[in-house]
């Protein structure tokens, strides 16, 4: 078979001229087309768009930072604010609490609904900051009436083997960095309460560490809870230094996660309620647990209990010791 070049040697002068003038044709006008469309695009553009049709929506209200109220149903709420004015030491009002957190929320889509959705607004319910979206899910949740509180991640005695995250506070880390992880979890919740310690039986010991974190969340007027069972733990001597509103867990409600052991421990907690006046839970969000919270709840009134969210339980019950004061505002130290 002939090869090109030989085919292409083979046709008369004229063909040749002829095609070399249409390949000449064609570029002019492909530059040319290109020339146009650069020069009229942005009038096109703008024409397609003006005959897109276009609806206009009037929107009456906009939630950006939520704010947590108060919204137990009885009668015991204060004026806003956490922290008592060291002037104005709280007085205990006699009447007894208890307050539930339910942890981990954010994690599993149809857990956090639930507990959302089904659950007493008193029901304080506790967000993890790594879940997909968690800023989207806390406002949910103060839409529905509920306090609310993030997970602090905090570094453990035995890391790595049990890590808390990237956004842990550590106390290999200086001060500034361990507040730039806190302030970025603070936005993640805006409107929450306050937060509680998740992991942290390293961090939780380092005072110089925790007086710094302490001293931010009070600026925010963030409530610290601290989870059961940490050892030598220098939360609560720190937080009635600085000022911080600090409330200590009694009890996790489904440790064992049977009908049998969660209702015992609801007992257990009632009891401390009686002897302290107050008392706190941590539940995780399991179907049975939530099933039996809510029962529960239900009947807690006429056994002369109140459930109550963490900042009703902090206004009416004393929590310095009587000779410790939170310090002015003024004294404070910088993060």
């Amino acid at each position: 078979m002939k090869g090109w070049a030989e085919i292409w040697s083979s046709f008369p002068a004229a063909h040749k001229k002829r095609c070399y003038q249409g390949l000449a044709g064609y570029g002019i006008l492909t530059l040319a087309t290109a020339a146009w469309v650069s020069m009229h695009a942005h009038d096109t553009l703008k024409r397609w768009q003006d005959s897109i049709p276009s609806a206009t929506i009037s929107v009456k209200n906009v939630y950006l930072t939520p704010q947590i109220t108060d919204v137990s149903k009885d009668t015991t709420a204060q004026s806003p604010g956490l922290a008592p004015e060291p002037s104005q030491p709280v007085v205990d009002d006699g009447k007894t609490y208890i307050s539930i957190i339910v942890s981990d929320l954010g994690l599993s889509s149809l857990a956090t609904e639930r507990a959302v959705d089904d659950l007493p607004p008193q029901v304080t319910l506790a967000f993890s900051p790594y879940a997909d979206n968690v800023h989207t899910w806390v406002s949910k949740a103060i839409s529905a009436h509920h306090e609310t509180l993030m997970l602090l991640p905090m570094e453990t005695a035995s890391y790595p083997q049990d890590d808390p995250g990237p956004k842990a506070l550590s106390s290999h880390f200086s001060d500034q960095d361990n507040n730039d992880n806190l302030n970025w979890l603070l936005t993640q919740g805006a409107g929450s309460a306050g937060v509680i310690n998740m992991m942290g039986t390293r961090f939780l010991t380092d005072q110089k560490r925790l007086s710094s974190a302490f001293t931010t969340l009070r600026k925010n007027d963030s409530i610290f809870v601290e989870t059961p069972g940490i050892d030598k733990s220098a939360a609560p001597g720190i937080a009635s230094k600085i000022g911080l509103p600090f409330m200590e867990a009694n009890l996790q409600i489904d440790a064992s996660a049977t009908d049998k052991d969660i209702r015992a421990q609801l007992d257990a907690l009632e009891q401390a309620a009686r002897k302290h006046g107050y008392a706190i839970g941590i539940a995780q969000p399991y179907p049975l647990t939530l099933n039996i919270i809510k029962s529960w709840a239900a009947a807690l009134g006429g056994r002369g209990i109140i459930l109550a969210p963490l900042r009703t339980v902090w206004k009416n019950k004393p929590h310095y010791e009587e000779d410790t004061q939170p310090p002015p505002e003024s004294q404070l130290k910088q993060p």
